[in-house]
């Protein structure tokens, strides 16, 4: 349940890296490297590299376009090809570092689940065999497709098509009671900070408290009377990145979500409303397939969620539970399960959250949240180690004015700047 502008800060970090080490991969930056983050928290990154080599890429980059292909529309995987010497930092449950400027390793892979360490392999042979083992789902792109594939991918679009021609009754019953309830990020839960979300905001992004230096990031977001959101776009380095548009029914469900990408193609999201679910197709000029489906208990809350891929595979599934008050308690995948913790009955965001590894039940990290007057304070901790920290300066109507991000040496990393206009 998340949003894709956590991508941004990936997508910069390929742009201009540049550092030295010794080691290819590692939980020990080097004190002078410039460092850019994947923050993809339980998301897959897989990170391709190549550099100062002339020839004998073939094989590598052939596959690397089908990996890029494969996961072109799924907001959960993130394929990226590096071709300058770089340090990133993943910020997963846990830092850690990938350095390419290596003189014996040319060329690889690295593949993060976005919770433990990132795994690297050198061998193009051996790229789609360690991502199948590694993530243990198999890697089905259109190489691989038989007759009887694409027959099966042919029949999972018919069905597709016929969900969006699919017809269901909403009444204001059902839609206030999804928009209440179902608890997910299209639909978050309703909370004290409704009076900031209305009219324009303006978020800038910055790399130091001065701000000195022009913005390299801006998000701005338009909510209705509502305090829905109209329109959602980013904006790097003055070019615009991405807009998304938001058509909402006259019970304000979404009914679509129109995104345009820096090239100005576009692309559509249906929403499609049924008694116990709801679904969001992805169209554009290639395809029409189901990509998320959203199951509801009785109390129209979101008790299971499944991701789906361009060929119509399910990659991932998750499941909630909620407290008596509507609140998640537990979120639930093939690999972790996250547990939170409130401090009283009147607040709606959790005041702690651990991370367990599903195998062991092993405590991964645990987030924690607190108030100091007109400061919010996240943490993020594995055991002692503090592997992130953010601090919210808040204005009187407890709304956002700046954002300060710091990583695990307390060196602050980011800074975000809001503005308000009603």
């Amino acid at each position: 349940m998340k949003a894709k502008s956590n991508l941004i800060g990936a997508v910069l970090c390929l742009l201009l890296l540049t550092a030295c080490s010794k080691k290819i991969l590692t939980d020990n930056p080097e004190p002078e490297a410039m460092l850019y983050e994947i923050n993809h928290k339980d998301d897959v990154s897989l990170v391709f590299f190549d550099h100062n080599q002339e020839g004998g890429l073939e094989k590598h980059l052939n596959i690397y376009q089908r990996f890029a292909e494969a996961f072109d529309t799924i907001q959960d995987v993130h394929v990226f090809h590096v071709k300058e010497d770089c340090v990133i930092e993943f910020r997963n449950y846990g830092y850690y570092y990938f350095n390419n400027q290596d003189y014996k390793l040319k060329s690889g892979m690295i593949l993060s689940n976005g919770v433990d360490k990132p795994i690297l392999v050198a061998n193009p042979d051996k790229y789609i065999e360690t991502y199948e083992s590694y993530f243990k789902v198999p890697f089905n792109d259109k190489v691989y497709y038989s007759k009887l594939r694409k027959a099966e991918i042919a029949e999972r679009q018919k069905e597709s098509e016929k969900e969006l021609k699919s017809k269901f009754k909403v009444d204001q019953n059902y839609a206030h009671n999804l928009i209440q309830n179902s608890n997910v990020s299209y639909y978050p839960k309703p909370n004290a900070f409704f009076k900031c979300s209305k009219g324009k905001v303006t978020a800038k992004a910055f790399r130091d408290s001065t701000k000195t230096a022009k913005s390299f990031m801006q998000i701005e977001t338009l909510y209705d009377k509502n305090g829905l959101i109209k329109q959602y776009s980013t904006i790097i380095n003055g070019v615009l990145y991405s807009d998304d548009l938001y058509y909402r029914n006259s019970y304000h469900l979404i009914d679509s979500i129109v995104r345009r990408n820096e090239k100005g193609e576009k692309s559509k999201d249906v929403f499609k409303y049924g008694k116990k679910q709801f679904s969001i197709i992805s169209v554009d000029e290639k395809n029409v397939m189901i990509a998320k489906v959203f199951h509801l208990n009785d109390k129209f809350q979101c008790a299971k969620s499944e991701t789906v891929n361009g060929s119509g595979d399910v990659v991932a599934i998750s499941f909630f539970e909620y407290d008596d008050l509507g609140r998640i308690v537990k979120e639930a995948n093939a690999t972790q399960k996250l547990v939170y913790e409130y401090k009283n009955q009147q607040e709606d965001l959790y005041s702690k959250m651990k991370i367990y590894n599903i195998k062991d039940n092993a405590l991964l990290s645990e987030n924690i949240r607190y108030s100091e007057g007109n400061k919010d304070i996240f943490i993020s901790k594995e055991k002692d180690k503090i592997l992130s920290k953010t601090v919210s300066l808040n204005d009187s109507n407890g709304c956002a004015k700046m954002i300060y991000n710091y990583n695990s040496y307390n060196n602050l990393s980011e800074v975000y700047e809001y503005s308000y206009e009603n």
